[in-house]
């Protein structure tokens, strides 16, 4: 299937694989490929530019420490254990201010996890992940339902929307509407 993908789009997926790997991350996932989209300096990282999806914009993304939304999907209510708090320890005590300090604290604590993923790896490059592979298997789809005998760049990415992995969560969690970066694509691919 690799060889099906054009220049541009196979550049993309190896600066995924290094994007991954310079992040210490044991897996390539649908993030990396984002990232790796975003910071190309074609036509379709400048369309996406114009939603507001930018490399710097992703990279925050990815660094921020995960959203409340992700202790739901664990089973654990936040707003009870807001409550449970404030009835032991008093009103407000979970209500710490963010300060540059505790910023750092965070990506000091990131720093060493990766650090740790660096060494267990033993250097070698990281595999796709699950949905990496899903969202490269549904760009071939992209390709195929559109007629082209190639896997271009576009087609990436919308295997990267199809895939509903950690792209196409980090895209909604930076307030960017999944179908309106669907839509800039198509657009993009009909202008051609």
């Amino acid at each position: 299937m690799f060889e099906r993908f054009t220049t541009d789009a196979r550049a993309v997926v190896v600066a995924a694989q290094e994007l991954a790997t310079a992040r210490g991350d044991r897996w390539v996932g649908t993030e990396h490929l984002l990232l790796a989209v975003v910071e190309d300096d074609g036509e379709v990282a400048h369309a996406l530019a114009l939603l507001g999806l930018t490399a710097e914009r992703v990279r925050a993304g990815l660094d921020a420490p995960p959203p409340s939304d992700a202790l739901k999907y664990l089973g654990i209510d936040l707003d009870a254990v807001r409550r449970r708090a404030e009835e032991v320890f008093g009103p407000g005590a979970l209500d710490l201010p963010v300060t540059e300090a505790s910023r750092r604290w965070w990506r000091r604590g990131r720093a060493a996890c990766l650090t740790d993923a660096r060494a267990s790896t033993g250097g070698a490059r990281p595999r796709f992940s699950a949905d990496g592979k899903k969202s490269l298997e549904l760009a071939l789809r992209e390709a195929m339902r559109m007629d082209s005998r190639e896997i271009r760049l576009e087609h990436v990415v919308l295997g990267l929307l199809r895939a509903d992995g950690a792209a196409t969560r980090l895209v909604n969690r930076l307030g960017i509407e999944p179908g309106d970066v669907r839509q800039a694509v198509l657009d993009l691919r009909r202008a051609a």
